[in-house]
């Protein structure tokens, strides 16, 4: 019994910092982001992005020429 208010208690104590997510993941942002590599966004490519160090980064893949091309016409 003492050891389901303890666990009831551990709810309110001070949590870990937030975890790193090393894992690049999809992301379709609304404004535009800040590149880990400091280049300009590109209007194709698809954003990536991971939580690292406590902070979010951000690449972009680089845009093929099928995804040039579409975008002439």
């Amino acid at each position: 019994m003492t050891q389901d208010y303890l666990a009831f208690l551990g709810l309110f104590a001070p949590r870990a910092a937030a975890i790193d997510v090393t894992v690049w993941h999809k992301h379709n942002p609304i404004l535009p982001v800040r590149l880990t590599d400091g280049a300009n966004l590109n209007p194709s490519g698809q954003i990536w992005r991971r939580f690292h160090l406590g902070e979010w980064e951000y690449k972009q893949d680089p845009e093929t020429l099928d995804d040039y091309e579409a975008r002439q016409f």
